[in-house]
């Protein structure tokens, strides 16, 4: 089972892979919001994230222009501030709730709303049949295979399972992204 430690542990890797740029970061907080079953209703644009920084809800990138970075605390805010806009908050609340929390606060609820969503899928190298979920024997896991070197794992718990159009949505985008054409000799 997996606790709330575990989900802020997984958040946490994320850290590993700060810097972004604007785009890159937009991008993966939208990635992170449908696989943990709250997709955005319209993606996170660049603009959107200015936006953000202009009314408090985000801080600021560092650095200025080309050459700013978002790093692993943006995040965090961006993400508490979309999940915070789908339970219907204000612009003014969620920028009141960012300087009211501890920046640790802020993390827990993020990580506590994305639960083991924020685990990275994990590559085998063996799927099942293609297409088919099966649960390994003692296992609390749901294994969906995509490719012949693919694999999505999600956690019995997890809320996509009980939702399965989107989860066939999901299912259905991550398949056409791991069919790579072979390259020509």
């Amino acid at each position: 089972m997996t606790t709330p430690s575990d989900a802020v542990n997984a958040l946490r890797r994320y850290q590993e892979a700060a810097p972004w740029r604007l785009g890159e970061l937009a991008a993966l907080v939208d990635q992170l919001l449908t696989t943990a079953g709250h997709p955005p209703e319209r993606s996170t644009s660049e603009r959107t994230l200015r936006f953000y920084v202009t009314r408090g809800v985000v801080h600021p990138p560092y650095g200025h222009g080309a050459g700013s970075s978002w790093e692993y605390r943006h995040l965090v805010e961006l993400l508490a501030a979309r999940l915070a806009q789908q339970r219907g908050e204000t612009l003014v609340q969620i920028a009141a709730a960012r300087t009211r929390l501890s920046e640790r606060a802020l993390e827990r609820n993020v990580a506590d709303a994305l639960g083991p969503a924020c685990f990275r899928p994990r590559l085998v190298r063996d799927p099942d049949e293609a297409g088919t979920a099966s649960t390994p024997a003692g296992s609390a896991w749901q294994r969906f295979p995509l490719a012949s070197d693919a694999e999505l794992h999600l956690h019995a718990a997890h809320p996509l399972l009980s939702d399965p159009p989107r989860l066939h949505a999901l299912l259905a985008e991550l398949t056409e992204r791991t069919h790579f054409p072979k390259e020509s000799p």
